[in-house]
């Protein structure tokens, strides 16, 4: 059996809330979606993305053909990936 204060339920339910504006944001206007690498270590910790990453959670794609372009990764993938460790961590304590 699973128990949440009515605190942490209102939290969840909000952040769920944000994560479908953000999902619906990719699908209206993919453009406005995507995020730098520095930007997404800003928001979410650069250990944190990385892992996502090598573990195939979040994929980044190259802005450019050049291999030094920028590295651009969807908010609402980033979004999601920091949403379910919340929600596993809450689930397996």
């Amino acid at each position: 059996m699973i128990t949440l204060e009515l605190f942490e339920l209102k939290n969840l339910c909000m952040e769920m809330a944000e994560l479908g504006v953000a999902n619906y944001v990719r699908n209206t206007t993919p453009a406005k979606d995507l995020i730098s690498q520095r930007e997404s270590y800003r928001r979410f910790q650069e250990c944190r993305v990385k892992r996502w990453v090598s573990t195939g959670v979040v994929k980044g794609v190259r802005g450019g053909s050049s291999i030094r372009s920028k590295i651009l990764y969807s908010l609402a993938e980033l979004m999601a990936a920091d949403k379910s460790e919340k929600i596993n961590s809450i689930i397996n304590k």
